[in-house]
């Protein structure tokens, strides 16, 4: 793979592919959301786990594979080969590979790169028909892209952390306009009254402030959307269960003092009690 500055390269981080054979990769922008490298000295990288949408798969690229990687704002590097250069390797070829083509061989490849660029052309058609991946999904998607790349990790896509299926949408009265000390958020009502609302029924879990901050953020940016019902039960406009997401990434515990006494806010406590149950530890 050609990528001179992959040792650098971390989850989060916006990249194009192209020459590989897996269709999806058509220089389009795609997002790492776990680097893979191997179990021992020198720890090189071996592969990568991409996403192209919030809700799409992530897809393992490894570095073996013939093809180019590149940041997203990085200019693509003009294509050598040896019989181009038969003196010299490529700057940015692995070491020890030698790039060599024979007239049949490019034959092959443009045959290929027709064949992917029909395909490339009806998933670019399906993808234009779709509608934009929201925000509040994508920060979800990076983060557990972030909390599924451990250093020396093996396993195959599988293993990475999904975003959480959201419910159907929700009739959304209120949005997220400030932060006040805690973090609380304020919301803004459609009547303009602004109210520091913090979150019913949990607390930061012991040593997981960190976690629980960068998610609450992540899942309220300023501007989203929010229905707010009971003492503070948080839902966003695409589904998301705001509380029980916290609980459930094990950033949040369940607390009966900020929970609320109405018969919803006892069932929502309740709820949340049993993702504690089986939330994984920060």
């Amino acid at each position: 793979m050609r990528a001179p500055d992959l040792e650098t390269l971390r989850p989060g981080d916006f990249v194009k592919v192209r020459g590989n054979a897996n269709p999806l990769h058509n220089g389009g922008r795609a997002v790492v959301v776990a680097v893979h490298r191997a179990p021992g000295p020198p720890w090189r990288v071996v592969a990568l786990d991409l996403r192209y949408s919030a809700r799409g798969a992530a897809v393992r690229v490894e570095l073996a594979d013939s093809g180019e990687l590149a940041r997203w704002e990085t200019p693509w590097a003009p294509t050598q080969t040896v019989e181009d250069e038969p003196a010299r390797h490529h700057p940015v070829t692995s070491p020890g590979v030698a790039h060599v083509e024979t007239p049949r061989s490019r034959r092959r490849l443009l045959i290929a790169v027709a064949a992917v660029l029909a395909v490339v052309g009806g998933l670019a058609t399906w993808e234009q028909q779709r509608t934009e991946p929201n925000p509040v999904v994508v920060q979800r998607a990076l983060l557990e892209g972030v909390r599924g790349s451990g250093t020396g990790a093996t396993a195959g896509p599988s293993s990475t952390s999904t975003p959480t299926a959201t419910a159907a949408q929700v009739a959304a009265t209120a949005s997220v306009v400030a932060y006040s000390t805690g973090p609380v958020p304020v919301v803004e009502t459609p009547e303009g009254a602004r109210t520091p609302t913090p979150l019913a029924g949990v607390e930061p879990a012991p040593g997981c402030r960190d976690g629980y901050v960068a998610d609450l953020l992540s899942y309220l940016p300023l501007g989203q959307l929010v229905e707010v019902t009971g003492a503070g039960w948080f839902r966003t406009d695409d589904g998301l269960d705001v509380n029980a997401e916290l609980v459930r990434q094990g950033v949040a515990v369940p607390v009966e003092t900020t929970a609320g006494s109405s018969p919803a806010d006892v069932r929502n406590l309740a709820a949340l009690r049993e993702l504690a149950a089986d939330a994984p530890s920060c």
